[in-house]
């Protein structure tokens, strides 16, 4: 339940109605760049929930709190005289996220203790199923408000995600929280993740994959909205698609890691996620179907792909050290992604192609093609 309602504040504080909101205050494709790697640059300070003393609940409940009470201010950016209105969503929506960045390892290793190893792909398959369809919901309910109001629905739709944000914090301090091991000291938990020589070598293809996805990554949903003729609602029922779709596949994705090992399900998912550019590129105006089905192959892709990864990384790390590998894990997802909204910047830049989104796309999927054989090697 805490994560149904969780899901709400982070689909519009950073999916679709974010990107149509700075599209609204005024965002250009370097602002859009900035926006779409804020997620990755604030999983940077990951590492720093090795450095925080108390209970994993207690730092996620405040942080949390400051996270998405900060938000807030987001919803009175349309009163901004002046230009500074996408500069000052940027710096809310950036420090937001940043307050939030150790959270992931803390919940994560916290997760790790409550969920039983053997029930871990179907317990996350599940999850981010049911999250996905309601995130997406809300992304359709709250595309089709602001197509109604206009700029207007923006703080409106904003303020609920902001509301449903501060509720599940509530709900996280009902959850119960495992008594955990005492922890290494924290640099010997990095330097033991560091040490070892199988996790280098997946911390360099997960920072290789998310840098691959987020070249085109930033440019998905303007060019959804302005190549392939969409609306605001429209691109809402797409990830809708995709929601129901992940919700069958999510927890077929869980039981076949299970049972085969998250290993095969990555290869298999990633193929997908490497190919789906390709349906993008592939529809134009008047023509859009291929779009339309590429929210299969994103819910085929994504409902396995992600609980991969993770779990890989849990599998990876020793109970008495897991916070240190995690914290590499999130730091290299982050860093990643950082480096391939940057590089999507430069190459939007360039202008070559029918809008500044094609030539970003077409170099994701190359990159994706690439670093699917490293995956496959390793």
């Amino acid at each position: 339940m805490e994560g149904l309602l969780a899901i709400l504040f982070i689909q519009f504080s950073t999916g679709v109605i974010a990107t149509g909101y700075a599209l609204h205050l005024g965002a250009g494709p370097g602002a859009l760049a900035a926006l779409g790697a804020l997620p990755f640059l604030a999983q940077l300070l990951a590492p720093l929930a090795l450095f925080l003393r108390g209970s994993r609940k207690a730092l996620a409940v405040r942080l949390n709190l400051l996270s998405r009470g900060l938000f807030a201010l987001a919803l009175f950016l349309p009163l901004w005289p002046g230009e500074g209105r996408v500069a000052a969503f940027l710096a809310i929506a950036g420090t937001s996220q940043l307050l939030a960045a150790p959270v992931g390892v803390l919940w994560l290793s916290w997760m790790a203790d409550l969920v039983p190893e053997e029930r871990r792909g179907r317990y996350f398959g599940l999850r981010n199923a049911l999250m996905g369809l309601v995130g997406t919901l809300g992304n359709l309910a709250g595309g089709y408000l602001v197509d109604a109001l206009g700029g207007r629905g923006y703080p409106l739709v904003l303020g609920v995600g902001v509301g449903a944000g501060l509720l599940s914090v509530w709900l996280l301090t009902l959850q119960h929280e495992p008594k955990a091991p005492p922890p290494e000291a924290p640099w010997p938990q990095v330097l033991r993740a560091v040490r070892d020589a199988g996790f280098r070598r997946y911390l360099v293809l997960v920072l290789g994959w998310f840098a691959a996805v987020m070249v085109g990554g930033p440019y998905v949903i303007p060019y959804f909205l302005q190549w392939g003729g969409f609306s605001l609602g429209q691109v809402g029922l797409w990830t809708v698609l995709s929601a129901l779709s992940g919700l069958a596949f999510g927890p077929l994705w869980g039981r076949a890691a299970d049972r085969l090992g998250h290993g095969r399900v990555l290869l298999l998912t990633g193929g997908v996620a490497a190919v789906m550019p390709l349906f993008w590129l592939w529809g134009r105006p008047g023509f859009p179907w291929p779009i339309w089905a590429s929210a299969l192959l994103d819910a085929l892709a994504w409902s396995g792909l992600n609980p991969a990864l993770t779990n890989l990384a849990l599998g990876k790390s020793p109970k008495e050290a897991r916070n240190g590998y995690l914290a590499l894990f999130w730091l290299a997802l982050g860093l990643g992604g950082l480096l391939g909204s940057l590089l999507a910047g430069e190459l939007a830049a360039l202008h070559l192609g029918p809008t500044p989104y094609h030539l970003p796309i077409l170099a994701s999927m190359g990159l994706r093609l690439l670093m699917l054989l490293g995956f496959r090697r390793l």
